[in-house]
């Protein structure tokens, strides 16, 4: 028998039929079921993907916690850079500065009361005790007199006193850290000590975040107390009432709040950051010009024979120079580093004074354009 030869047009026609055919024969509740199949599958797979999603947060989590860790054993919370703590020196430099030139004129007590807690640190400022009382009464001197004494009590009242430890544990992290500091400050010892006090200062705040918000309340009300007391002998020493100085005892609230946070922030520092009064010798009821830490601004202006002639005798240091012992890894105990000079005011040998401002030229400097001042006394 002999086979049967389809044409190509007979076969596409049979397979159109088939298809079609097919078509329909679909049933369309099991087209729905089917598409309702799917879609669960999808959304299985969805809802791996968020578990997989959440898992990858909670190791990503794991993750950042562990590179925190490291970065606190590399870099402990509170560690700043020279450029960092030089721009919070600059700026109380500056608002102490502001609120000097800002005081009233007054008239201090002909009698004053020799039990005042202040007295000293205004006798202190210049050789004579008294002179105080003359140069707060002189428009063009008090503002340096006022300023030198702000930070007389400032680096005596307020730095190394730890008050923002609060009232109970100041005292005792202040006594340690006098015990354990030794005499000489090239002591290898040093070093220890001031990682002693940065690791103390990291440990109390940890300590104190954790605990409820009552100790924070009491801490809170003794740093109010502190600054009050310290701004009302302040304002009584210089000769105002309290009644009448209100913006007066606004800013120095200010200023006493900056130095108490700067001064925590020296405390977590690895280098010891301090404040000192450089005094060569004393010459004559003065303080003989220390060219090493004392600089006159625009001293340039003046031949040799001036400056030889004025750089003799400082009547007073209107602010103390800034010193950093140690790096910032908390070793070489022998590298110290001036950050900042002494402002300063001289009196030479004709009567002339010479007023010294700005002078350390660095962050903690004032602006450039505050010239030295050429004036009889």
């Amino acid at each position: 028998m002999e086979g049967v030869i389809l044409s190509q047009e007979s076969t596409q026609g049979m397979t159109r039929e088939s298809t079609t055919a097919q078509i329909s024969k679909r049933d369309p509740e099991k087209e729905l079921e089917s598409h309702f199949s799917n879609i669960e599958i999808i959304q299985d797979q969805l809802e791996e993907t968020r578990l997989e999603l959440a898992n990858s947060c909670a190791e990503r989590e794991e993750l950042v916690e562990v590179l925190n860790d490291l970065r606190i054993k590399v870099q402990p919370a509170g560690r700043l850079t020279d450029r960092e703590v030089m721009g919070f020196v600059k700026q109380l430099k500056y608002t102490i500065s502001n609120l000097a030139e800002q005081w009233p004129e007054t008239v201090p007590p002909k009698s004053p009361l020799m039990h005042h807690k202040y007295l000293r640190h205004l006798q202190s400022i210049t050789p004579e005790s008294s002179d105080y009382r003359r140069l707060l009464q002189n428009e063009d001197r008090r503002p340096q007199l006022v300023e030198s004494f702000i930070w007389k009590v400032l680096t005596t009242e307020v730095f190394g006193r730890f008050h923002w430890a609060g009232e109970s544990i100041a005292p005792h992290i202040r006594g340690l850290q006098l015990f354990l500091t030794p005499d000489q400050l090239g002591s290898p010892r040093l070093s220890d000590v001031q990682m002693w006090t940065s690791k103390t200062t990291q440990l109390f705040f940890e300590a104190l975040n954790s605990r409820g918000g009552d100790e924070k309340a009491q801490n809170k009300l003794y740093l109010e107390r502190i600054k009050n007391q310290i701004t009302s002998l302040i304002i009584e020493a210089l000769g105002l009432s309290m009644n009448s100085s209100d913006s007066i005892a606004e800013q120095l609230d200010d200023i006493l709040q900056a130095t108490i946070d700067l001064d925590k922030r020296f405390c977590q520092q690895a280098a010891r950051w301090e404040w000192k009064y450089f005094y060569k010798s004393y010459h004559e009821g003065g303080l003989v010009f220390d060219g090493d830490f004392m600089k006159l601004d625009q001293a340039e202006s003046f031949s040799s024979d001036e400056i030889a002639r004025v750089q003799k005798v400082v009547q007073f240091v209107i602010s103390p120079a800034l010193l950093k012992r140690g790096d910032n890894d908390g070793a070489n105990d022998g590298l110290e580093t001036t950050k900042t000079s002494d402002d300063l005011k001289i009196l030479p040998d004709n009567g002339r004074q010479i007023i010294g401002i700005g002078t350390s030229g660095g962050p903690g400097s004032y602006p450039d354009n505050a010239a030295t001042q050429h004036d009889e006394v």
